[in-house]
This record gives structure tokens, C-alpha cells and sequence, in this order.
């Protein structure tokens, strides 16, 4: 069976729903026989099979190595962009390609062995191939592509590595890979561009650089291959509707190639058949048992649900759902008085959060306690001008009036006031340290130092408060923590929704500019001290 002929099988397997697909596979399917049958284009056998011939020769990166086997999903996107040609003149149709597709099916194998196979075969071929992130694009992509070379050139005879780039011995062919910095792209004579992960992109700039550097080749390829992102006002969004466009017909482009892999609406994730529609490597890079673990977190953890989704599932999110982080039922149970003289003696995490001199300034006291528990007190603090002119004045004046805010005198707050508490507090119980924002604390933090009390700066990326955000959540959602039952925290629960990486990393935003969560950070802060370390002096209630 020839290449067209196992294609052609593969697209009536995916229109038959044989092949469970989404939307999007299927309008592609459609559009691929649309473009034999219509007369404008021919489909050059011999270019697919020089492609997936070299591929073939590769080894994958796995221990041990195992043949680089496309599968059919792989050889219908290399039969568009290399098999797909133009009667008129013989060139490929396409000068731009679009996959989006979940982690974990061997995107990067595939941009980067395209990527070498152009820097070998292309005449006066310069290769960029870019990421939004340093380590994206030199851990990840240029090892592989460094990875295959070696596996074609042991001896680097002919394929010379540098620091970000290959170069031939010989000849004018180079690979050069870059992170998201648009001027490092700027003079170059780009032959073929691919760009990874372009959802994090914070705008078009190296698209655009790398688009308007091809525009002396007859044969340019602009290849994006990427998941999902949180963003959907990003320019990656837009060039996905863009996609989206085409494939349903509103827009004509016969420039644009453009493929992704994803659920149908209404589609449910814990129906194990859906899976494969936005996961077309299922079985083959990625095991059934890591998507049923990844499904299985989203349905018991709602800090996972929106990572789950996008790089798992390709379904983007927006940058913070309207839902609150933890439902109202889960918090009622945890909220009770907690009194620390009870605690008398005991090992405690600070987490302080200074916030403006104009709003609230929060500590929070964690004490973990034999049993497994976690117990946690904030004091709140507001300069008594605020009353009349903070945004949320009025929750404010009557949290004032009860005694759930210390005011203090004028129009900022007073930290020294804030430190003698901590000072007055360290007389009940053993403050182990402060994890503290580094934000407009330097002068506390050394009087707090000259106090006797000690200060770690804790800092405020997704990265470090994703193992206490998701530990605090298991301990509401199980039970396992006592929150003391001040209306503020309680009011920074609600106001506090999640914001995650393409990693799984998480970190409580807020809901709006006018909502406050300092609470539930400085309670992060203070558990952060505890997570991950092996406690063996706790505290017996």
C-alpha cells in the first residue's frame, strides 16, 4: 500500500468515526480529499516518502531506544504539508502549519526531527526553532535535535553542535534555536521557522520576525506545534480561531495548514473513549493509566481541574474561572474559634503579608498538631484612614467595629505595630520562622531579625505556592485543618479562584482587582514552611 492509499484509509477511518476524532480532525480529513478531488493540487508520494524514509532512521529518545514508528495521525500531517503540491508551479501548498495538540504525544520528536531533516536536504537552509521559554527551548527541543544529530553523525564529521545551534561542515546549513526573544531572530534568511508552545507567547513578535524573514524563499515552511493555553485573548488564540475558521469554511487560505487535537463539546472527560480524540498518541507515548490518574485528579482536586483540562484535554481555559477556589460546604466544616494560648509552648510557621501601607497588612500562625491537623489564626491590620476610603470601606468599618481588624493611627499602617504582636506572640509560642513577601518588607524584616525573629523570604511565583495551595486544599476538602473563624478569611476563600501552568502548577488569584485573598496567601506562606519537610516536633492537642 502506497502512502496516499494508507492516508486516504486513515481519513475515511476518522470520518467513519472508526477512529474516534473531534471536529476539527474530521474537518481536516475533509479538507485534505477536498484538495485531491478539486483539480488545483497533486499529491507528490516521492516528498512524503523522502520525509517519513528519514525520520525512520531515527531513534527516539527512550531507554532503550526504540525506532522512531510514525503513526497514522503523524502521516497525515506530513502528507499535507510535504505531499500536497500546487499544479501550477510544483511547490508545497502550504508556507504555514498549525498543530495543536496535548503534552505528551510526541510533538517535540516530531518538530525536531522535521527541523533536521531541512537542515540536511534544504540548500542554504537556516532552521529556526523557537519556545516561549529559555528551558523549553534548550532543554527540551535543542537536546532532541542535538540528540538526533548524533545519532546521524557520531563522530561530528559533518554536523557540528554549538551552544544553541548546528552547523554543517561544508555548507551554509544551520539550526539555530532561541528562546521568545524576537530581535535574536532579526537579519536572518529564515528557510523554515518552527515555533513551540506559542500559547505562552505574550504576543506575536517572533511570529512575525520569523513570518516577514522568509520572504525571499520560494519554499518558506512557518511551522507551529503547541497545547493549549489559559489565555484566550493571546495571539495564539486568535491564529487558533483563525484555524477554526478555515476548517469550517468562513475563511479561505490556501496558504494555511491546520490541525487540532481535542474534546467535542459536551464531551465527558471521564468517559475513557472520548480520550483518544484530543490524544491521538493514547497507547503509544502516553499510557491510558497516566490520563486516568491525570482525569482522577481533576474530578477530586479543584485546583488541578483547569491544568488537567488544557494540557491533558487541549481545552483552553481562560486566565481565572468566576468560580470560587473551594465550595462554601468544604469551608464551613474547617472554621471554628481557635484561641493560641491552647497552644501554649508550641512550634509555629508565620506567614506575613505586608500587602500596601494603605490595605490590609495580614499575618497568619500555622501549628501543626500530632494528629496530622493543621490549626491557623491571621491577625488583620488597617490604617484607620481606610475607613473611609479603601475600596471595600464598609466590610471594613464593621470587621473594625467587632474587633476582627487591629486599626492602627493615620494613613498607612503602622508595622511597627504589626511586629510587636509577632514579638508578643513569640512569647506563647516557639515561632520557628516568618516566610514572608519580599515586597516592601526590607526594613521589617530587619527589625524583625534584630527582634530575635527569623525571617525567610518566601517568593511569590506559581512555582512555590503550588505545593501549599494544593496540600491546603486537601486538608479542607478531607477535613484535616481547623481555620479560625474570622469573616475576613472567610471572605479571602471566597474572593480566591486559581490560576495554573502548563505544568500542573497552581496558585490562588483573585477574582477581581477589587476582591482581597491576602489572608489565604499569608496562610500559604505559613504552611510553605511545613510542606515537605519531615516535622518530628508537633504539638499535642
Amino acid at each position: 500500500m502506497g502512502y496516499l492509499d494508507k492516508i486516504n484509509s486513515y481519513v475515511n477511518d476518522v470520518l467513519s468515526n472508526k477512529i474516534p476524532s473531534c471536529q476539527w480532525v474530521k474537518k481536516a480529513c475533509e479538507r485534505f480529499h477536498s484538495d485531491l478531488n478539486k483539480g488545483d493540487y497533486y499529491f507528490d508520494e516521492n516528498a512524503v516518502d523522502d520525509v517519513i524514509s528519514f525520520i525512520r532512521k531515527l531513534k527516539l529518545n527512550t531507554t532503550p531506544k526504540k525506532p522512531f514508528l510514525l503513526e497514522d495521525w503523524q502521516l497525515f500531517i506530513i502528507a499535507n504539508i510535504y505531499g500536497l503540491k500546487s499544479k501550477l508551479n510544483n511547490r508545497r501548498k502550504y508556507k504555514y502549519v498549525y498543530i495543536e495538540i496535548p503534552r505528551k504525544n510526541g510533538k517535540s520528536e516530531l518538530i525536531t526531527a522535521l527541523a533536521l531533516y531541512h537542515f540536511i536536504f534544504d540548500e542554504l537552509a537556516t532552521i529556526t526553532v523557537s519556545a516561549n521559554s529559555r528551558e523549553q527551548a534548550k532543554n527540551v527541543d535543542f537536546k532532541k535535535i542535538k540528540s538526533f544529530a548524533h545519532q546521524l553523525d557520531r563522530r561530528e564529521k559533518y554536523i557540528i553542535p554549538y551552544f544553541n545551534s548546528l552547523k554543517m561542515n561544508g555548507r551554509q546549513n544551520e539550526v539555530i534555536v532561541t528562546s521568545s526573544d524576537a530581535k535574536r531572530l532579526d537579519g536572518l534568511n529564515i528557510s523554515v521557522g518552527i515555533i513551540d508552545e506559542l500559547h505562552s507567547a505574550k504576543d506575536s513578535g517572533v511570529y512575525d520576525v520569523i513570518k516577514s524573514a522568509m520572504g525571499s524563499r520560494e519554499e518558506p515552511l512557518l511551522i507551529v506545534i503547541t497545547t493549549a493555553g489559559f489565555d484566550v485573548d493571546s495571539f495564539c488564540y486568535n491564529l487558533r480561531n483563525h484555524i477554526t475558521d478555515i476548517l469550517n469554511g468562513v475563511t479561505i487560505d490556501e496558504s494555511q495548514f491546520g490541525i487540532i487535537y481535542t474534546l467535542d463539546e459536551g464531551d465527558d472527560i471521564a468517559d475513557e473513549n472520548n480520550w483518544v480524540k484530543a490524544n491521538p498518541n493514547l497507547g503509544v507515548s502516553l499510557s491510558i493509566d497516566f490520563i486516568r490518574d491525570e482525569v482522577n485528579k481533576a474530578q477530586n482536586s479543584p485546583s488541578e481541574t483547569a491544568g488537567v483540562l488544557v494540557k491533558n484535554f487541549n481545552l483552553w481555559q481562560k486566565k481565572s474561572s468566576e468560580k470560587s477556589w473551594i465550595n462554601e460546604a468544604y469551608l464551613e466544616k474547617v472554621f471554628a474559634p481557635v484561641n493560641i494560648e491552647d497552644y501554649r509552648g508550641a512550634d509555629c510557621m508565620v506567614g506575613l503579608d505586608l500587602g500596601t501601607n494603605t490595605d490590609l497588612t495580614c499575618f497568619s500562625i500555622c501549628i501543626k498538631v500530632q494528629n496530622g491537623e493543621y490549626v491557623f489564626f491571621t491577625k488583620y491590620y488597617l490604617p484607620e484612614d481606610s475607613l473611609n476610603s479603601a475600596t471595600n470601606k464598609k466590610r471594613y468599618r464593621e470587621w473594625a467595629e467587632k474587633g476582627y481588624i487591629k486599626l492602627t493611627s493615620g494613613n498607612v499602617t503602622d508595622y511597627d505595630v504589626v511586629l510587636n504582636d509577632l514579638v508578643e506572640i513569640s512569647k506563647i509560642l516557639n515561632i520557628t520562622q516568618v516566610n514572608y513577601d519580599k515586597y516592601n518588607a526590607t526594613q521589617f524584616a530587619i527589625n524583625a531579625q534584630m527582634a530575635g525573629i527569623r525571617m525567610i523570604p518566601f517568593s511569590q511565583n506559581v512555582f512555590n505556592y503550588n505545593i501549599p495551595t494544593k496540600e491546603m486544599e486537601r486538608l479542607i476538602l478531607i477535613n484535616k485543618t481547623r481555620i479560625d473563624a474570622n469573616p475576613i478569611t472567610h471572605w479571602n476563600f471566597t474572593n480566591v479562584t486559581i490560576k495554573s501552568d502548563l505544568n500542573g502548577n497552581v496558585k490562588p488569584i483573585k477574582r477581581n482587582e477589587e476582591l482581597k485573598i491576602d489572608g489565604v496567601m499569608s496562610m500559604l506562606m505559613a504552611l510553605g514552611g511545613y510542606v515537605g519537610k519531615k516535622e518530628t516536633n508537633t504539638y499535642i492537642v
